[in-house]
C-alpha cells in the first residue's frame, strides 16, 4: 500500500462529501425545509455569522489544495479548519436535516478524522515537515 496514494484517495473523497452534502441539502424534502422555518433565528444567520463561514470555507479549499500536494501550511490550515468547524457547530442552531445529508456529514467526519491522523501521527507528517 502506497500510504501517500491512500492519503490523496482520502482527500478526494473528503472532497467530493462536501460537494454531495451541498447538493443533498439544496434537495430536502419539503417536511425538513417547513420543519426548518419554524426555527428561530440563529448565529449563522447573522452577517457575522455568514462572513465566518464563508471565511472557513475558504480556508478548507485552500488547506485541501495545500494538503494534496503536500504542502506544509496544508496542515496547520485543515486543523484550524476543523476548530473553525467545531466552533460554528457550537454557536450554531439546531439543524433540522435529511437521512443522506446526515450520513454524507458522518462519512466526511470520518474521512476528517483520517486526514488529521495520517498527517499528525503517521510517516506522511515527514513529509509535511521537510522544508
Amino acid at each position: 500500500m502506497d500510504l501517500k496514494r491512500i492519503f490523496k484517495n482520502l482527500i478526494l473523497l473528503n472532497i467530493g462529501m462536501f460537494i454531495l452534502i451541498i447538493i443533498s441539502s439544496i434537495f430536502q424534502s419539503t417536511e425538513i425545509i417547513d420543519l426548518k422555518n419554524t426555527l428561530e433565528s440563529g448565529f449563522f444567520d447573522t452577517q457575522f455569522g455568514v462572513i465566518l463561514v464563508v471565511l472557513i470555507l475558504l480556508i478548507y479549499l485552500i488547506a485541501i489544495y495545500c494538503l494534496y500536494n503536500f504542502k506544509p501550511l496544508g496542515r496547520s490550515l485543515f486543523l484550524l479548519t476543523i476548530l473553525g468547524y467545531i466552533i460554528c457547530l457550537y454557536f450554531g442552531k439546531i439543524q433540522i436535516i435529511g437521512q443522506i445529508t446526515y450520513i454524507l456529514q458522518y462519512i466526511a467526519t470520518l474521512t476528517d478524522g483520517a486526514i488529521l491522523t495520517l498527517i499528525y501521527f503517521s510517516p506522511l507528517k515527514e513529509v509535511f515537515t521537510k522544508k
